[in-house]
């Protein structure tokens, strides 16, 4: 048996649910555990900041870093990830594009300070907390934007499926072999090539089980989606939010989205602004940092 591989799990601002992804292997843990030299992983492994700063320069093998920087520590993690780590990989679409909390910045700070703190429903004299908490990025950059990584694995989260296969491919040596076909591909619905009549929100109507979600009038993304989740949404009757980001990840997801529109649905501009009530939250939602719109955004927030 060769020698275990070491690695580091990094993890920025996020929900943990990508290293959620990982546990959930369950006993598929048990071939890749004895693989893992685990030199350090934020509550899980009893290892400190101070440990990973202590390592040498390029000494642990992979790295894993979820989640987005959102606070100055979360910044110095990530660089000190792709200081001590061979590979570096960008792990669930928070780490790869800027994923959900990436919207928060269609809002500058204040605002976002005052939703969450000041103005909260839920507690009154709300105050920004300060004390033994690291202070707030101005904005959410793509993590790219501060490192280079060497492999990115989005989804929101990752499926335990494409998790295996990325971790023994790259622990044994070989190519992460990932399909690059979109959602679509996978999806078992019938497709009729019929146009969209009007746009529906998911909660009206109820959907035929075996058509096509799109051609029903539902927002359904596959056909811009990366499938590496095997169309497991819309084969359960939920259209595909694109979560796992566009097919070719350096394409501005959110405008691939839009185009989609031009063919399945060929309505008025105005007519359709009416029907989608929320083009950010619906075409953007995991991409909106990485995206064109989100680069002029954070622009305009540097020159502040």
């Amino acid at each position: 048996m060769t020698d275990p591989v070491p690695i580091a799990m990094g993890q920025g601002s996020s929900c943990w649910g990508c290293f959620q992804s990982l546990v959930d292997i369950h006993l598929g843990l048990a071939d890749v555990l004895p693989l893992l030299d685990i030199k350090y992983w934020q509550a899980v492994a009893d290892f400190k900041l101070h440990h990973l700063e202590s390592y040498p320069d390029k000494s642990v093998v992979v790295g894993l870093y979820e989640g987005m920087a959102r606070t100055e520590e979360d910044v110095h993690l990530l660089k000190l990830m792709r200081d001590k780590c061979q590979i570096l990989i960008a792990f669930g679409s928070c780490s790869c594009f800027g994923g959900i909390p990436g919207m928060a910045n269609f809002s500058d700070i204040e605002e976002c300070c005052d939703v969450k703190f000041r103005n909260n429903r839920t507690v009154k004299g709300g105050k920004v907390p300060s004390e033994n908490v690291p202070p707030l990025e101005k904005t959410v950059k793509p993590n790219n934007s501060y490192v280079d990584f060497d492999i990115y694995l989005p989804g929101c989260p990752p499926t335990s499926k494409v998790i295996a296969t990325a971790v023994n491919a790259l622990l044994t040596g070989r190519p992460i072999e990932l399909p690059a076909h979109a959602v679509c591909h996978y999806c078992e619905r019938e497709k009729k090539e019929e146009p969209v009549e009007s746009w529906l929100r998911d909660f009206q109507g109820i959907s035929d089980p075996d058509r096509c979600l799109l051609e029903q009038g539902y927002l359904c993304l596959g056909s811009s989606t990366w499938g590496v989740c095997e169309a497991q949404c819309p084969n359960a009757g939920a259209p595909c939010k694109g979560c796992h980001g566009p097919v070719g990840h350096f394409v501005d997801h959110g405008a691939a989205s839009i185009a989609m529109l031009g063919s399945y649905g060929p309505l008025e501009a105005e007519e359709m602004k009416a029907q989608i009530k929320d083009p950010l939250g619906s075409f953007w939602r995991f991409t909106y940092p990485a995206s064109h719109l989100g680069q002029i955004r954070l622009r305009r927030e540097g020159k502040k």
